[in-house]
């Protein structure tokens, strides 16, 4: 799952993604423990298939968590795999550099977005293998900010269907969440769509998207059963507006017909 860690960017340079603001509230500690105790739940049955354990940690800007480092060490100290979605600002900061771009975390995966038609400031560049540099962003949802955006079409593609569309209609076939999210994983690895899966806001919320904006589905207590059936009783959402550009086996694959 993806872990929402804060919706604050200092720079405003996750607007297009996410309605982030300088003043964007951190997750709590307890919070953050509640949000890997469930993310084990949900996707263990994957992870016992061999795919790596990886939680992935995401904002508004990670890094402006102002205990990053400690969480990264705690999803390290579980046995898990961490890896980051950033800005890349934070490499300007040589503590926090040293920090993270630790030798003994080799295995440590930094996602750099950085398209400068979205981004108002260029990361640094650093060579170091395990940062992911992403130069430009193919695909966008039509929420937050990016809703009130009228030129997104000139620059990149907006989704034809909803970001929660794999997610829903995968837990309406298996009615698992579990089974759900293994089989999204699996045919990610293989290429095929399947990247949709809940994230988990920085208030604990857990939703069916990508984004703090997506249905609700429960929080950070909630049970696998409690999820699961949150997603089948979900029927219509539409906030992002792109149901209505789905076909009829793509409405009764996720039960809104």
């Amino acid at each position: 799952m993806l872990i929402k860690v804060t919706n604050k960017c200092s720079l405003g340079c996750s607007h297009c993604l996410e309605d982030s603001t300088v003043q964007g509230s951190p997750m709590s500690w307890e919070t953050f423990l509640q949000a890997l105790d469930l993310t084990r739940r949900v996707e263990s049955l994957v992870w016992s298939q061999g795919i790596p354990p990886r939680i992935l940690l995401s904002g508004g800007e990670c890094t402006e968590h102002p205990e990053i480092v400690p969480m990264v060490e705690e999803v390290y100290r579980q046995g898990l795999l961490p890896m980051l979605l950033t800005n890349g600002m934070w490499l300007e900061n040589e503590t926090l550099r040293s920090a993270l771009l630790r030798p003994e975390w080799p295995d440590l995966l930094i996602q750099v977005t950085n398209d400068p038609r979205f981004y108002p400031k260029a990361p640094p560049q650093n060579p170091d293998p395990r940062l992911i540099y992403v130069p430009e962003i193919t695909v966008i949802s039509k929420l937050g900010r990016a809703a009130r955006r009228n030129d997104l079409s000139k620059w990149v593609s907006t989704r034809m269907s909803p970001a929660s569309f794999n997610l829903r209609s995968m837990t309406k076939h298996f009615r698992s969440i579990e089974e759900a999210v293994a089989m999204l994983r699996i045919r990610s690895i293989v290429g095929k769509s399947g990247s949709c899966i809940p994230s988990i806001s920085s208030d604990g919320s857990v939703v069916a998207g990508e984004s703090r904006f997506c249905w609700k589905i429960g929080d950070v207590t909630s049970s696998n059963e409690e999820l699961t059936r949150a997603l089948l009783d979900m029927k219509s959402c539409n906030r992002c507006g792109d149901e209505a550009n789905m076909t009829l086996e793509h409405r009764r694959a996720i039960g809104i017909l």
